[in-house]
C-alpha cells in the first residue's frame, strides 16, 4: 500500500468495506467498524482521514502504536489483521491503514460485543444474526484449529514418555493394534497425525509438549475453590497452572480430591476401610476431559477453569458448542462432533474419555446414581459451563487433634463413627463389644472424647445412662 493507493480510496469515499478515521482520538469506533468487517466479507480502516475525504494524516509514536494494539487484542478469537504505516509526503505524518480480509472465525467480538456493516454505517449486532454466524462458520473454521502448524517448536520440546505411554496404554486398552508397538517418537507422532511434512501441529503441542506455554498461552487451567456459593465470595484457594492435555486433567483430579469430600467406611465383614468421593471421579474426569477435547484454542487469552462452591462444581471452557449441539439436545447425543478430533483421539485411546455423546451421558448417569441432582450444561458468548450440583453441601468438616493428619481419622476412630452411623446411637458397652480389638474402657473415652472434641460425635444424657450419637446426625464423615 502506497500513498497513491490510499489516495485512489479515498476519491471513492466510504462504502460498506472502508471507512475514514480523523485519528486515533476515535479508535475505538474504528475499532468497533473492523470487528464489524471480520464479521461481514473484510474492509479497510483509514485513520488520518477526514468524513469529506481529506488527508490530514496522523502523528505516528510508539505510544500511537502500542494503543492500537491493546484495542485490537480486545477482539475475540484472534484475527488476521495487517496494518500499515503510509507516511505523507508534505509533513512529517503517516496515514494508518488496518485491514482485513474475509475470515472465517466468524462471529468476533471487540470488547465482549459483537458489530456488524450495514452499508457506511457499522451497528451492534442483533442475537438473531449472531447465532446465524455462530451456527454457520463456527464448526467450519474452528474444529480444524488443531491442525495448524507451529514452526518453532521441536520434538525434543515434546515429553517422550508421555507419547510412548500413549501408545503402550493404547495397545493395552485395544484402541491401537499391537502390531503398531514401537519406542519410536517420530513414528508414534505420525501415527496419532500429529505431524505435517516433518513439522508439528498445534494438536501435539497441546497434548505433549513439556512447556506448552512458551507457544500457545492458552494452555492454562485456572483452579478456584470459593468459601460459599458466589463468585463473589472469597477464595479458600485460588491458583493457575500451565501444562499439557495431560497435566491439565491430573492437576483439575488432584484439586478436586482435595477440597471434595470423602464418606469412609467399613463393608459389613470387613476391616477394611472403604473412601467413597462424593462425586464419581469416573465422571470429574470426563468433564475435564472433554474440556480439552471441545474447548475454541483459537484464542491465546482462552483457559480452561475449575472452580467448586459449597453446592457446586463448575467446570467452564472457552468455545461454545458446535452447531451440531444445542443445550436443548446434548444430553441426548449418541455421535461424537469433538471440535479438535486429534486431540480426542489420543485421550481415547488413554481411556481418559469416551466418545462425546456416551461421555456426556455417562457423568449425567454417575451423578445421578450418587444420588446427585442432574448436571447442567450452558453456553454464553464466550463458552461453556458443566454444572455438577451436590446433594449435600461441600463445606468440610475437618477433623482436628486426631492425629498428626489433622483430615482424617484412625483406623479405631473409623470404627467408632461406622458403627454409630449404622446403630444411630450407643452406649460405651455396646460400642466396646463392637470393636475388632476391644480396648480398656480409659482408652475407649479418650477416644471419644477426641471425636467429640472435633466435633464427629456428641454425647447424650449423663453417668452410666450416658449415649453416644454422631454430630448432626451425619450419614457419613468428611474430610478434606
Amino acid at each position: 500500500m502506497n500513498l497513491e493507493n490510499i489516495q485512489a480510496l479515498v476519491s471513492s469515499g466510504e462504502t460498506n468495506k472502508l471507512e475514514f478515521k480523523k485519528s486515533t482520538a476515535q479508535l475505538k469506533g474504528a475499532i468497533e467498524t473492523l470487528c464489524a468487517f471480520l464479521n461481514g466479507n473484510g474492509g479497510r480502516i483509514l485513520i488520518g482521514v477526514t468524513d469529506n475525504k481529506k488527508i490530514i494524516g496522523q502523528d505516528v509514536t510508539d505510544k500511537t502504536k502500542r494503543f492500537i494494539g491493546n484495542e485490537i487484542s480486545k477482539i475475540i478469537p484472534t484475527a488476521e489483521i495487517d496494518i500499515e504505516y503510509i507516511k505523507l509526503d508534505h509533513a512529517n505524518k503517516s496515514i494508518i491503514s488496518i485491514n482485513v480480509n474475509d475470515q472465517h472465525k466468524k462471529p468476533y467480538l471487540y470488547d465482549s460485543k459483537a458489530f456488524m456493516r450495514v452499508e457506511t454505517n457499522t451497528i451492534a449486532m442483533t442475537r438473531e444474526h449472531y447465532n446465524h454466524l455462530l451456527s454457520t462458520n463456527t464448526h467450519h473454521c474452528l474444529k480444524h484449529w488443531e491442525d495448524i502448524i507451529i514452526n518453532d517448536i521441536a520434538i525434543s520440546d515434546l515429553d517422550h514418555e508421555e507419547i510412548l505411554n500413549t501408545v503402550r496404554e493404547g495397545i493395552i486398552n485395544g484402541r491401537i493394534p499391537e502390531d503398531f508397538a514401537t519406542d519410536d517418537v517420530n513414528k508414534a507422532l505420525n501415527h496419532f497425525g500429529l505431524l505435517n511434512n516433518g513439522k508439528l501441529i498445534a494438536a501435539a503441542v497441546i497434548l505433549f509438549a513439556k512447556h506448552p506455554e512458551k507457544w500457545l498461552p492458552q494452555c492454562i487451567l485456572k483452579l478456584a475453590r470459593f468459601r460459599g456459593n458466589s463468585h463473589l465470595a472469597d477464595f479458600i484457594d485460588n491458583k493457575q497452572i500451565f501444562g499439557n492435555a495431560f497435566k491439565i486433567i491430573n492437576e483439575s483430579m488432584t484439586f478436586a480430591k482435595r477440597y471434595l469430600p470423602i464418606a469412609s467406611y467399613f463393608p459389613e465383614n470387613s476391616l477394611e476401610r472403604k473412601d467413597v468421593p462424593l462425586f464419581p471421579l469416573k465422571a470429574l474426569r470426563e468433564v475435564f476431559a472433554n474440556a480439552i477435547c471441545h474447548r475454541d484454542y483459537s484464542s491465546p487469552g482462552s483457559s480452561i477453569s475449575f472452580a467448586i462452591f459449597d453446592d457446586r462444581l463448575e467446570a467452564w471452557s472457552y468455545g461454545s458448542f458446535l452447531p451440531e449441539v444445542s443445550n436443548i439436545d446434548i444430553k441426548h447425543l449418541h455421535k461424537s462432533v469433538p471440535r479438535n478430533p486429534k486431540i480426542a483421539k489420543v485421550l481415547y485411546y488413554r481411556k481418559i474419555n469416551e466418545s462425546w455423546g456416551r461421555g456426556i451421558n455417562m457423568i449425567i448417569q454417575e451423578c445421578t446414581k450418587a444420588g446427585h441432582p442432574e448436571p447442567k450444561f450452558s453456553r454464553d458468548n464466550v463458552g461453556v459451563t458443566v454444572t455438577l450440583l451436590s446433594k449435600e453441601s461441600l463445606g468440610p468438616v475437618v477433623i482436628s487433634e486426631v492425629r498428626e493428619d489433622p483430615h482424617r481419622l484412625t483406623h479405631r476412630q473409623l470404627e467408632i463413627v461406622n458403627f454409630l452411623m449404622q446403630h444411630g446411637k450407643a452406649g460405651l458397652s455396646d460400642i466396646s463389644e463392637r470393636l475388632s480389638n476391644p480396648l480398656a474402657t480409659r482408652t475407649l473415652q479418650l477416644e471419644l472424647s477426641k471425636l467429640k472434641k472435633a466435633g464427629v460425635i456428641n454425647m447424650q444424657g449423663f453417668g452410666r445412662g450416658a449415649k453416644w450419637i454422631l454430630a448432626n446426625n451425619k450419614g457419613a464423615i468428611k474430610a478434606q
